[in-house]
């Protein structure tokens, strides 16, 4: 059993988008997706309440976040699923998941910290914005099956996306154990957690391989930032999150049928793309 925790702040129209993506590509994936979201003004919190309004998924079970860390922690350790996913909102589901849940459970071996569904053999440029950081980055010593692909992340530098499995970008984890990482450190926002337990995990975990699917499944559409301290977003295709508040209060939203486009030949996990919308 695989629930989904996904974490929202001000950005109901890109939690709508990545919502119709799960119904789409994996509808019966998660046991329950848990949504903790939260708001800095009275328009944000209407456009989550016209979102639950609309009943995308019928499992979703929403939290008005009060406090980050205590909510946080409060649903990792109070998770009943062996398995949790973590989701940004501003991520999507791009491709059909061919497997089930099980099948993922399988995978996750005595070995496997994580499974990620953001990463692939397709997932080539580390930095969309800076493609000479790092150059093109291959996996090029993995296991492979004819589904899954297993590598050791911890022969990879920790700046690298092969090296990094701590993150809430598709990442699936035994809820157990990102529990217990994650009560055994300090954090107060989330890329503070990303920090610590991205560092920490090198000398406290034990299991050296990360797996995924042959090809990623998910990427993330960083179009603007609402952490703080903010993150490198709308370079290339910026809408800020009032603009996006702002259209999906007046019924026009990001277009599924429209964004096919982008989902053809990814090779990233994150990118900026245009994004169409339509009328509801």
């Amino acid at each position: 059993m695989i629930n989904g925790l996904i974490l929202s702040k001000d950005r109901a129209s890109q939690l709508r988008f990545l919502l119709e993506s799960i119904h789409y590509n994996m509808p019966s994936f998660f046991n329950e997706i848990r949504v903790i979201h939260t708001s800095s003004t009275e328009d944000f919190a209407k456009g989550y309440e016209k979102l639950k309004s609309e009943e995308i998924l019928p499992n979703i079970v929403w939290q008005e976040e009060v406090d980050f860390v205590e909510d946080f922690l409060g649903y990792l350790n109070s998770c009943e699923s062996e398995y949790i996913c973590g989701i940004v909102d501003d991520c999507v589901i791009y491709k059909r998941v061919s497997t089930n849940p099980e099948f993922v459970e399988s995978m996750m071996t005595d070995d496997v910290f994580c499974f990620s569904m953001r990463l692939g053999l397709n997932t080539t440029v580390q930095n969309y914005l800076d493609p000479d950081r790092h150059g093109e980055v291959k996996l090029k010593k993995y296991d492979f099956n004819p589904v899954v692909i297993k590598w050791n992340w911890k022969e990879w530098d920790s700046t690298l996306n092969f090296g990094y499995p701590i993150s809430l970008d598709g990442h699936i984890f035994r809820t157990k154990e990102l529990a217990e990482l994650s009560n055994s450190h300090k954090f107060d926002y989330l890329r503070q957690w990303e920090g610590v337990i991205a560092g920490k995990s090198r000398k406290e975990v034990d299991r050296p391989s990360m797996a995924s699917y042959h090809q990623s499944i998910l990427f993330s559409i960083p179009c603007n930032c609402v952490q703080d301290p903010p993150l490198i977003s709308g370079q290339m295709f910026y809408h800020s999150e009032e603009e996006l508040n702002e259209k999906y209060l007046n019924d026009e939203v990001i277009s599924w049928d429209k964004m096919q486009y982008a989902f053809q030949n990814v090779n990233w996990s994150h990118n900026e793309i245009k994004i169409l919308f339509e009328e509801m």
